[in-house]
C-alpha cells in the first residue's frame, strides 16, 4: 500500500473526530453569551439522548430507564457536591460519582432483566416501573430527616444548595464557561461512543441487535453484551443528570416524570435513534419548537409535539439524520461519503480474489464428535422423542430423515441446545453438554445452521464471516485472516462484493453464507437443518460439494427432506419415526427396506 493510500485511509478514519471537534468549536463561537444558559440545556439533553442511542439504537434495548439514571445522576451529583463542600475538585468528583452511580444501578437492574431472560416489551415495562418507583420514593421524602449526610432529599420541594460545576485551576464556572464545559463533555462522550461502536465489542452488540439467535449460536453470551451496553447507557445518562444538576443548582422528582421519558423518546426518534448527530439535532429541533410555543401558549405544546412525532415517524422512519444521509448517498457518489458501517475498517480488498495464496483455516476441538444416550423430550403428556441413542461419525456426514412429526427437528434442537432434554444426555467428545446453553455449546465446538437462514442481514458479508471467525479466535488480526481464508475457499463467485449487506444476497447465497459462518467458527461438529431448502438444482449440487468440504475437517449432521440430495451425499442415514430411531444405514439399504418404503418413502 502506498504512502498516499495510507494517508488517505488515516484521514478517512479520523474525519469523524476532526469534524466533531470543529463542529464543537463552531458551536462555542457562534452561540452568544446571552443564550449560553439555554444552549447548555440543549447539550445536556443531547448527552442524555446519546445514552438512548447506545441502549436502544445500537443495543436494541427499548428502555425507559434512561430517565431514571438521569435523575439518579442528578441526585448523586447533588449529594456528593453538598457533602464535599466548596472546592475546585467538587464538580469533577461529583460528575464522576454520578457516572458511576448510573452504571452501578443499571448493572443491578440489567442483571436481573437480562440474566432472567427478560426481553422486548417487558424490559420497557420494568424500566418504566422502576422510573415511577423512583418518582414516588423521592416525592415522599419531604421530611428533613430524609438526608444523606448534609444533603436533604427534599421531596417535592427538591434538593437545594447544589454546587455549580468547578474545575481545578478555574474554580466555579460562570454561565458561558459552563456551556463550553458541556460542549467538551458532549464531544468526549460522543467520540467515546463512536469508538465503542466501531470496536469489536460494538460490532458484536450491533450483530446481537440484528439477530440475537445467530449471535448466541456463534458463542457470544448475549446477556453479558446487553448488560454492558445497558451499563454504558446508564453511565452516560448519569453524566447528563450531573450536568443538569450543576446547571439548575436544584433537583426535584420531576426528573423522573413520564413527560421527561416521553420527550427523550421523541428526541431520539426525530433525530435518529442510532445516530450520534441525530441525538443533538433531535433535541435542538424539538426544544426550539417547545420554547417557541411556550412563549405564545404552552397549552398547545403537547399537541404540537405529538403531531411532530407522528410526522417524523411517517416521513423519516429512521430519523432525520439517517434519512438525510440516504438521500445524500443517492445523489453523491459513494466514494465522497464515509461508510456508516464498520465493514471497511482495517481491511482493504472488496472482492474475494480467486488466485490468492491459500490461508490455513483454523479449527477448534478438531477431534471431538457428537453422541446421544437415551435422549428424550416430552411436551406435557406428549413424548416427541424417546430413548434416542446416536453416535455421529468423526469427520464425516450423517443424514437425519423422517416424515413431518417424526422427531428429527426435536432431536436437532436438543443437540443445538434450543430445547432442554427431558431424559438422556448429549455428549460433545467426552463432555456432557445436555444442560448447556447454545452459546456455551458453540464455544465447545458445536456449529449450527438453522432451517430458515439465520445471518446478520444489516451487516456486510465480510462482517458476518468476520464475526464468526472472531468468535473462535478472539483476535482481530487472526479473525481477518480466517475470514479471508473462508471466503476465498468457499466463494461461489469470484467477483462477490463482500462489503454488500447480507440482505442483498439471493436465498441460496444466504444459505451458503450461513454455512460459511459456521465453517469460519472452526466448529468440530456442524448441524445443518435443511441446507438446500428453497434451492434450485444447480445450487443444491454446489451445496453437496460444500458439505463434503466441511466434512474433511468436522463432523456434519444434516436434517433433510430432499431424498435426491441425501442420495448424492452418499453418507450414513438415520431415519426417525414416531419419536424414535426407526432404521439406520446407507440410503441404498433404506430404499431396499420394505418396511421403510411403507412407512416413509412410499411405493411405485
Amino acid at each position: 500500500m502506498s504512502c498516499l493510500q495510507q494517508l488517505r485511509e488515516t484521514m478517512t478514519r479520523q474525519a469523524g473526530v476532526v469534524a466533531a471537534v470543529l463542529f464543537g468549536a463552531l458551536v462555542v463561537l457562534l452561540v452568544p453569551e446571552a443564550s449560553a444558559q439555554s444552549y447548555s440545556l440543549y447539550v445536556i439533553y443531547g448527552i442524555l439522548t446519546l445514552s438512548l442511542v447506545m441502549v436502544w439504537g445500537w443495543g436494541g434495548i427499548f428502555s425507559f430507564g434512561q430517565t431514571a439514571f438521569f435523575g439518579l445522576g442528578a441526585y448523586a451529583y447533588g449529594v456528593i457536591g453538598i457533602n464535599l463542600g466548596p472546592s475546585d475538585w467538587t464538580g469533577l468528583v461529583s460528575l464522576l460519582g454520578a457516572a458511576v452511580c448510573g452504571a452501578v444501578v443499571a448493572c443491578g437492574i440489567g442483571y436481573f432483566m437480562f440474566y432472567g431472560n427478560v426481553s422486548g416489551v417487558y424490559v420497557a415495562i420494568i424500566t418504566l416501573a422502576f422510573t415511577l418507583v423512583l418518582l414516588t420514593a423521592t416525592s415522599s421524602m419531604a421530611d428533613p430527616s430524609y438526608r444523606i449526610g448534609d444533603a436533604v432529599i427534599g421531596g417535592y420541594n427538591g434538593m437545594l444548595g447544589i454546587p455549580g460545576m468547578s474545575i481545578p485551576g478555574l474554580g466555579y464556572l460562570d454561565t458561558h464557561a459552563f456551556f463550553v464545559f458541556c460542549v467538551v463533555v458532549a464531544l468526549v462522550v460522543a467520540l467515546l461512543l463512536r469508538w465503542i461502536r466501531h470496536s469489536t465489542f460494538g460490532k458484536i452488540v450491533l450483530a446481537t441487535t440484528d439477530n440475537e439467535t445467530r449471535a448466541q449460536l456463534l458463542g457470544f453470551d448475549v446477556r453479558a453484551y446487553k448488560l454492558v451496553t445497558f451499563m454504558i447507557g446508564g453511565s452516560v445518562a448519569g453524566i447528563a443528570g450531573a450536568l443538569f444538576a450543576a446547571w439548575a443548582l436544584f433537583i426535584s422528582p420531576v426528573v423522573f416524570g413520564l413527560s421527561q421519558a416521553a420527550l427523550l423518546m421523541i428526541w431520539a426518534l426525530v433525530g435518529g435513534r442510532d445516530s450520534i448527530v441525530g441525538a443533538f439535532l433531535g433535541v435542538f429541533v424539538v426544544q426550539r419548537i417547545s420554547d417557541y410555543l411556550g412563549e405564545g401558549g404552552g397549552s398547545y405544546t403537547p399537541i404540537v409535539l405529538g403531531a411532530l412525532l407522528i410526522a417524523a415517524v411517517l416521513l423519516f422512519p429512521a430519523g432525520v439524520v439517517p434519512t438525510a444521509r440516504r438521500w445524500l448517498s443517492a445523489l453523491i457518489p459513494g466514494k465522497w461519503l464515509p461508510k456508516s458501517s464498520a465493514s471497511s475498517r482495517g481491511r482493504q480488498p472488496t472482492t474475494v480474489e480467486a488466485n490468492a495464496a491459500p490461508i490455513e483455516i483454523q479449527h477448534s476441538h478438531a477431534d471431538r464428535t457428537l453422541r446421544t444416550e437415551d435422549l428424550g423430550k416430552s411436551f406435557g403428556g406428549v413424548k416427541a422423542l424417546r430413548n434416542v441413542s446416536v453416535e455421529c461419525p468423526r469427520r464425516g456426514v450423517l443424514c437425519l430423515i423422517g416424515a413431518n412429526g417424526a422427531g428429527k427437528s426435536t432431536f436437532f434442537n436438543l443437540l443445538a441446545g434450543r430445547l432442554v432434554a427431558t431424559q438422556g444426555s448429549v455428549f460433545l467428545g467426552d463432555e456432557d453438554i445436555t444442560r448447556l446453553r447454545p452459546d456455551q455449546r458453540a464455544k465447545r465446538g458445536l456449529g449450527i445452521k438453522l432451517q430458515v437462514p439465520s445471518v446478520f442481514p444489516s451487516l456486510s458479508i465480510w462482517e458476518n464471516v468476520w464475526l464468526a471467525s472472531y468468535s473462535l479466535l478472539r483476535q482481530r488480526s487472526s479473525a481477518d485472516e480466517q475470514a479471508s481464508a473462508v471466503l476465498q475457499k468457499l466463494s461461489f463467485d469470484d467477483s462477490l462484493d463482500i462489503d454488500a449487506p447480507a440482505s442483498d444476497l439471493p436465498h441460496g447465497a444466504v444459505q451458503w453464507l450461513e454455512i460459511a459462518m459456521v465453517y469460519a467458527a472452526g466448529s468440530a461438529v456442524i448441524l445443518l437443518d435443511e441446507p438446500t431448502a428453497g434451492m434450485g438444482h444447480d445450487d443444491t449440487y454446489r451445496t453437496v460439494d460444500l458439505i463434503r468440504e466441511l466434512a474433511q475437517h468436522a463432523t456434519v449432521v444434516v436434517v433433510e427432506h430432499d431424498m435426491d440430495f441425501v442420495r448424492t451425499l452418499d453418507s450414513p442415514v438415520v431415519m426417525f419415526h414416531e419419536g424414535t430411531v426407526f432404521r439406520s444405514g446407507s440410503m441404498a439399504e433404506l430404499q431396499a427396506d420394505e418396511v421403510v418404503l411403507d412407512v416413509y418413502m412410499g411405493r411405485g
